[in-house]
């Protein structure tokens, strides 16, 4: 079923943060020494290649690790290009979208 319906991932971090979403499990534990284990891979991670430790308080850390987590087991991160060039021209076009009412409003000042 979760193959055909995956939740709004803003809309699951949205959730956890109000505590709608709480609930208790028989493998807390293991999933508490889970987290543990996932939580410093990211975070050596992040020393490794001098990410600032502010990086987690963005609005979008939590919804990128809940997109992970949703994905599957064995998902493979983006590749070198994937990054350099396809995801960067996307959110490029992304963020001139996001500009074009901006530069508008430049043009009349």
């Amino acid at each position: 079923m979760d193959h055909f319906f995956t939740p709004n991932v803003e809309m699951v971090v949205q959730n956890r943060k109000s505590g709608k979403m709480n609930q208790t499990t028989i493998n807390d534990a293991y999933k508490k020494e889970a987290r543990e284990r996932v939580c410093m891979l990211i975070t050596r991670w992040m020393y490794e290649v001098a990410i600032p430790f502010n990086a987690v308080t963005y609005p979008s850390f939590q919804p990128m690790i809940e997109a992970i987590g949703q994905h599957s087991v064995s998902m493979k991160g983006p590749t070198l290009h994937e990054v350099r060039v396809t995801n960067l021209k996307k959110e490029l076009t992304l963020t001139k979208d996001l500009m074009k009412d901006r530069m508008v409003e430049w043009g009349k000042n």
